[in-house]
């Protein structure tokens, strides 16, 4: 039942046509959504060891978070649905799903991970399908719950 309510909210949400949701922050920002509360101590996002953001704000709804990141200037083309955010030690880490990715509309989300073992049991999961694809669902799912708006 409640998969089916889902599936029906989800299938009204994509079928309304001229729908905008409100941008998380303008054209600089990037939502960011974990399925529970991350443990973030450093504002720092950090991608294959250099920092490339900061952490903006945190919004809380139905047991989902939504971060806001901005990224700098020269990492403005890692806002793609490639690209998935892991916490690791304290810090926002992005990591590219897969090596090819689409440029991010400007009120999207990407999808978040608590901790590395349950990013690369993603991964695992979703080996023989779309893992890009996956992580789009994944992060449109928690949106859908978290109840926020945008």
């Amino acid at each position: 039942m409640k998969k089916t309510a889902i599936l029906i909210l989800m299938m009204v949400w994509i079928g309304l046509p001229g729908c905008s949701m409100q941008s998380m922050g303008g054209r600089d920002g990037v939502g960011v959504v974990f399925d529970g509360q991350p443990q973030i101590f450093d504002s720092t996002v950090v991608y294959m060891g250099m920092p490339v953001g900061q952490v903006q704000s945190t919004e809380y709804g139905n047991g989902v978070t939504r971060l806001l990141i901005s990224l700098d200037g020269q990492y403005q083309d890692l806002k793609k649905n490639n690209m998935a955010a892991v916490v690791k030690n304290g810090q926002l880490h992005l990591h590219a799903l897969s090596g090819y990715g689409i440029a991010l509309p400007p009120a999207a989300c990407i999808g978040g991970f608590l901790n590395t073992s349950s990013y690369r049991w993603f991964k695992f999961k979703h080996l023989i399908n779309n893992v890009t694809m996956s992580a789009d669902r994944r992060a449109q799912r928690l949106l859908l719950q978290s109840g926020l708006s945008g």
